[in-house]
């Protein structure tokens, strides 16, 4: 139970109908509200009895899966980039690909306002070839994000 007063909140996702949907989790007191972020209207699920109308929906707009190309001076060059973590949110990227994909680990969305999209230095498309030391090349989908997951507050990623 969340501290009187105090919400908490996270971004996950759940499979629905044969489709994986990013949900924004709040536990307020008493009160969990379940948001999806692609709804176009406050669609919020309520749990005790509260008006889910004032809890802001997360929308499609709030992550970047197509944006500008990565910089030509910054193009195929490893890149170190820390990121810290934000108790909401982590670090505001998904990510696909792996070893059983037989392709890289690589951004698939970055978050707007999110820790990683606050770098300025990530990119959707980035492979992410070690966190925190940890070689991802040859990692597993699920290998790489056990190692996101783990690495603590501060992240070191080196992208290309």
């Amino acid at each position: 139970m969340a501290a009187a007063g105090v919400a908490k909140s996270g971004l996950f996702e759940v499979l629905a109908r044969e489709q994986w949907c990013r949900v924004l989790a709040t536990l307020e007191e008493e009160v969990l509200t379940i948001s999806l972020e692609d709804s176009l209207d406050s669609n919020g699920v309520t749990n005790g009895g509260q008006d889910a109308s004032r809890h802001d929906s997360l929308r499609r707009s709030e992550y970047i899966s197509v944006q500008d190309p990565i910089p030509d001076a910054i193009a195929n060059q490893k890149r170190i980039v820390k990121v810290v973590k934000q108790e909401v949110g982590g670090l505001g990227i998904s990510i696909k690909g792996g070893k059983e994909n037989k392709m890289p680990i690589i951004i698939s969305k970055i978050f707007k306002g999110l820790a990683a999209d606050q770098t300025e230095s990530l990119y959707v498309g980035d492979a992410i070839l070690a966190v925190n030391g940890e070689d991802l090349r040859d990692a597993t989908h699920d290998e790489a994000v056990r190692a996101l997951k783990k690495a603590g507050k501060e992240v070191v990623l080196e992208g290309k």
